[in-house]
């Protein structure tokens, strides 16, 4: 059977609306990890997780590369190693001075090094 390409375009499109939309709604769903979060919570607790990342790595006294960091619907969960218990509330200071984070828990471990 021989097609125009009209109809080939026409096909073409609805495919790509189709797919499109299912996308969309898949995207507007929310998701199971231990608890649901929109697309938008996953989002906006990657960026505020940049943010607290780059802080800490910025920071003089710091080593943020010794510093993990979680985040789930704007709570921060920051996990390594300190030098002390000045550094340890330093880190947790930065972490709560982000914007849009909304508390911090404190699973840092001070090494008297």
């Amino acid at each position: 059977m021989n097609r125009s390409p009209l109809n080939r375009g026409l096909g073409v499109a609805l495919l790509a609306a189709l797919l499109l939309s299912l996308v969309a709604a898949a995207g507007c769903q929310s998701y199971q990890e231990g608890s649901s979060r929109t697309v938008g919570e996953f989002t906006d607790d990657v960026g505020i997780q940049a943010r607290v990342k780059l802080a800490l790595l910025n920071d003089p006294e710091i080593s943020g590369l010794r510093i993990n960091t979680e985040v789930k619907r704007g709570v921060v969960s920051l996990y390594g190693r300190v030098g002390s218990r000045a550094l340890q509330q330093r880190a947790l200071d930065l972490a709560a001075g982000i914007k849009g984070v909304r508390g911090v828990e404190d699973r840092l471990t001070v090494v008297q090094e």
